[in-house]
């Protein structure tokens, strides 16, 4: 089988996507139909195209990640291996959490947002983002948690890393204008107009109404035409 062809996805399956430039490869441990989420191993991603042969090198970047099956509409199938208990070492992980008391944990979560929220408000940054990371860890598709560490990078002009919590939301949270348009405005305070541009145009299809990603979007392709007179 030709890897670029479309494949439904399988447990065991080893595959790939694109975007900004890096190969990002996943091994697909568990499918939960009914909950519409995949729970994958991911490697650290590569700068050249991944192959058979060059599955060999790749580093696992993390054990386990609940993400939406729509972040993965556009893959490319390498291999499908068994699945080893050694790699479902952090799905079971896990899983326990989830079984031993999963509204304690919730709960403790939201404890952790609440307390970051506030530090956010006071000012405290650093802080409130290691309290959002302390809601993530323990309740990994927190979305909410997500974004608003984000901003809190963003406030500190850490646009890079905002960038990079904001596509992790997307992943557990598809189609969030909200997180599109961070993308946007961040690459857009990199200087990176050409991807800002194609951020802007994103939401603008998301969400016609959408005013503010219409503005930006404005204010990027003026920028890009003036930088090529």
């Amino acid at each position: 089988m030709d890897q670029h062809e479309a494949h439904e996805l399988k447990e065991g399956d080893i595959f790939y996507t694109e975007y900004d430039g890096k190969y990002h490869v996943y091994k697909l441990l568990r499918k939960e139909e009914a909950e519409e989420t995949f729970h994958v191993l991911g490697y650290t991603p590569v700068d050249e195209e991944p192959t058979l042969e060059s599955l060999h090198t790749l580093e696992i970047s993390y054990f386990h990640a609940p993400i939406h099956h729509e972040s993965f509409n556009d893959t490319y199938f390498l291999i499908n291996t068994p699945v080893t208990d050694d790699e479902l070492i952090g799905y079971y992980e896990f899983q326990k959490k989830m079984d031993e008391d999963f509204e304690a944990i919730a709960a403790k979560a939201t404890e952790y947002y609440q307390t970051a929220y506030q530090l956010t408000d006071d000012g405290k940054h650093e802080e409130a983002i290691e309290a959002y990371s302390k809601a993530i860890e323990l309740l990994p598709t927190f979305y909410e948690a997500i974004d608003n560490r984000a901003f809190c990078k963003m406030d500190l002009e850490r646009w890079s890393e905002a960038i990079d919590d904001f596509k992790l939301s997307l992943q557990v949270h598809p189609d969030s204008l909200l997180a599109e348009f961070s993308i946007g405005e961040c690459y857009y305070r990199l200087n990176d107009f050409v991807r800002a541009k194609e951020q802007f145009e994103k939401c603008v299809k998301l969400d016609p109404s959408h005013q503010v990603s219409k503005e930006f979007l404005i204010k990027t392709i003026d920028i890009i035409n003036s930088s090529i007179r």
